[in-house]
């Protein structure tokens, strides 16, 4: 953390003028006092000599002692007016980003409007009210600030709000506030000491400005701008007297500047932690934490009941003349111990039917039918029962495994706020699940991983993270949203060699979404095909080398086969799948279907039971029929 800071640009002149201004701070108003303040008509404006190095003024006071003791008033007033700045605009920031969707975009436009507002204009007037000195300067320009302090907040947390390891605190029900405190203001701490930074050195410029206007510090007092007043009126007969706080107040705006850089880059952990060693092994596990990790908590009906029930889902978005449609008329099955493959085409759906399953849908879409986790319909729980069974019965692994965890966090804190959340457990106990967790994922020197960050880890590293995290409740119900895509071939094997583990050990019921058909055929027992928004087939492991659906076909016809020659060219899928917002009339696949009748163009066709599965489609249906007959 020293070295980054030590090697920021700027850096050691910043350190060098802040210890001077800090020491002429506490020194020279106690030592310089008189000299700046007693009048010595007999030595009146005077130009530098060896008793007056920057001269004297009017009144034949000393000008360099006048300089050093106003450095105590101008640098106090300009941190007071930060505070003020830093609080209010951190406050209006935060709390118009943690404002519902729907309401947000006024309190935005409310903090765009104060923003078209000059800051100094805003400062003179705050200032004119509340009277001329050094009070209504100070909270004129600490009001001033505030701001654009609020516009940089809002949009630091909003842009953070979308990330993986914001939406998995969610799941894990993290409260608003604990998540801006917890979750966002560490990963945007280097932004926002920057701009408290520049705050600072506005601030002196500002209240110098204030004083140069006869709105701030008033006599006897006197800060710079005081000072820069007096001076420029006498400018040509003791130039000094102007230029001397001018290049104080430029020199310690310029310091601040280099000193919030440099504290900045001291917070960001990617810069700090990259020669950091490992820790070796250390205790084993307690028998708290042993007894914890043998169970799952339970819920109501756990072992009668399926581990997700999603009847009749759909998800839709609100638009003139008529809503769009993402998904329509989702309904499957998920028991205990069964690992369910979701697969399509981009734009299919299958996310989506995931974040609807979690209540991670963006406003604003809305969710219609139900869905039932562990036995319970999620529409009928409160707020907090909904958050304890998300938390401890559902977790997430989603596609990017460097999104998904916090990059301001360690992974010992991010492991155990799970456990510590729900199941209310000890810090040391939460850490030792953690540890066995990570050994069970097969993640080498598991003691030593839990200091690091997640930047110091490898992909496949932070994907088994995300796995162990999610066993630290024992969940029922495991949501991978293609976990293997951002990785390589050898490690996208270990990685589900890890997840088959978890299934069959825990008995852990896991929905795995992905674009790779024949990585779900090869490690799912059932697989859902999903086509714009609808399922179009369902089968098993076994009927998948025959499948029903004309679109099934051609995703199985599209996979390489090493058997044929590499001279052969791949097969592939005309056309694309269409926008959500205009989709065909009838099977949305039928402009791409090579096997397309009349009925297709018009009707919908219904996922009707085939062979032990189900298939949406007008000619493999009547040709199943036709067998039958």
């Amino acid at each position: 953390m020293i070295r980054a800071i030590l090697k920021a640009p700027g850096t050691i002149f910043a350190l060098i003028v802040i210890a001077v201004l800090v020491g002429t701070m506490i020194v020279a108003p106690i030592v310089l006092n008189k000299d700046a303040t007693g009048l010595n008509f007999s030595a009146t404006s005077e130009g530098p000599n060896a008793m007056h190095w920057l001269g004297t003024d009017a009144l034949g006071r000393d000008l360099l002692a006048r300089l050093l003791v106003a450095t105590r008033l101008s640098l106090g007033l300009a941190f007071l007016a930060t505070l003020i700045s830093a609080v209010l605009g951190l406050l209006l920031g935060g709390g118009v980003a943690l404002l519902p969707a729907r309401i947000r975009p006024i309190g935005l436009r409310f903090i765009d409007t104060l923003i078209a507002f000059p800051a100094l204009i805003v400062a003179i007037f705050v200032g004119a009210i509340i009277g001329a000195g050094g009070k209504g300067a100070t909270i004129g320009v600490g009001v001033a600030g505030s701001f654009y302090i609020a516009r940089v907040m809002s949009a630091l947390v909003l842009s953070s709000a979308s990330r993986d390891y914001i939406l998995a605190a969610r799941i894990l029900g993290v409260r608003r506030m604990r998540l801006l405190l917890r979750n966002i203001l560490p990963n945007v701490a280097d932004v926002l000491v920057i701009v408290v930074a520049l705050g600072i050195a506005n601030s002196i410029v500002f209240l110098a400005a204030m004083s140069f206007l006869g709105l701030g510090v008033q006599s006897p007092q006197f800060d710079w701008g005081q000072l820069l007043t007096e001076g420029v009126q006498q400018f040509y007969q003791a130039p000094l007297s102007a230029l001397a706080p001018a290049i104080a107040i430029a020199i310690s705006a310029l310091a601040f500047g280099f000193a919030g850089e440099a504290v900045a880059k001291s917070l960001n952990p990617q810069l700090w932690t990259a020669m950091r060693s490992i820790k070796g092994p250390g205790a084993m596990l307690g028998t708290r934490a042993s007894k914890i990790l043998s169970q799952r908590i339970p819920t109501p009906s756990d072992e009668k009941e399926p581990a997700l029930e999603v009847s009749n889902l759909s998800v839709q978005i609100p638009n003139k003349p008529s809503p769009i449609d993402i998904v329509t008329d989702i309904s499957f099955v998920v028991a205990q111990g069964e690992m369910l493959g979701v697969v399509g085409e981009s734009g299919s759906g299958k996310t989506t039917v995931a974040n609807a399953i979690s209540q991670l849908l963006p406003y604003p879409a809305k969710m219609n039918g139900t869905v039932k986790i562990s036995g319970r319909d999620i529409s009928t729980l409160t707020k907090d029962e909904f958050n304890q069974l998300l938390g401890t019965n559902v977790a997430t692994v989603f596609q990017d495994p460097m999104s998904s965890l916090n990059p301001a966090l360690r992974l010992d804190i991010q492991l155990t706020e799970r456990a510590e959340v729900h199941q209310h457990i000890g810090r040391r106990q939460a850490r030792e699940m953690a540890i066995a967790n990570l050994k069970e994922v097969n993640l080498p020197a598991a003691e030593g991983q839990m200091r690091r960050y997640p930047h110091e880890l490898s992909g496949g590293m932070r994907q088994r993270v995300m796995m162990a995290m999610g066993l630290m409740t024992r969940p029922a119900l495991l949501i991978a949203d293609e976990p293997t895509t951002a990785l390589d071939v050898t490690i996208q094997a270990q990685i589900m060699d890890v997840l088959k583990e978890i299934n069959q050990q825990h008995k852990m019921a896991i929905v795995l979404i992905s674009h790779n058909l024949d990585l779900v055929g090869q490690n799912c027992d059932r697989i859902l095909v999903m086509y714009a928004g609808r399922i179009v087939e369902e089968l098993s492991r076994e009927a998948l080398s025959q499948p029903l659906h004309p679109y099934t076909q051609a995703l199985l016809g599209a996979l390489p086969d090493i058997s044929e020659s590499p001279d052969q060219p791949l097969v592939s899928i005309g056309g694309q799948v269409p926008d959500i917002s205009n989709r065909p009339s009838g099977c949305a696949f039928h402009p791409r279907c090579p096997m397309a009748v009349e009925r297709c163009t018009t009707e919908v066709p219904p996922l009707l039971p085939r062979r032990g599965g189900a298939v949406a489609c007008w000619v493999a249906n009547k040709d199943a029929d036709n067998e039958s007959a």
